[in-house]
């Protein structure tokens, strides 16, 4: 019972130690509609809407656009409204 338990603690050693590889962190950049002199958000600028929006014609998540929780709320209810007064299509036509 004893070798079993010192077994699980060099195992434990071994993925815990230094010469384990170790994890490559890549800083995020912030949230480019939370700096200062930047543009607002408003269902009236389908340039910066488009930003925002795939090939597709769908939303982009956050974490490929890098916006904050609260900015992409408002981009995507600015979007939404924007499809509804037809200043954005709803569905992009391919070329």
């Amino acid at each position: 019972m004893l070798k079993s338990n010192n077994a699980s603690e060099t195992a434990a050693r071994k993925v815990g130690d230094k010469t384990a590889k170790k994890v490559f962190f890549r800083r995020r950049k912030g949230c480019p509609l939370s700096v200062p002199n930047a543009p607002v958000i408003d269902y009236k600028n389908p340039e910066l809407l488009i930003k925002f929006v795939s090939e597709g014609g769908r939303m982009l998540p956050s974490r490929i656009t890098n916006v904050c929780a609260k900015k992409q709320r408002k981009l995507n209810n600015a979007i939404k409204i924007a499809r509804i007064l037809a200043l954005l299509p709803f569905v992009f036509q391919a070329k």
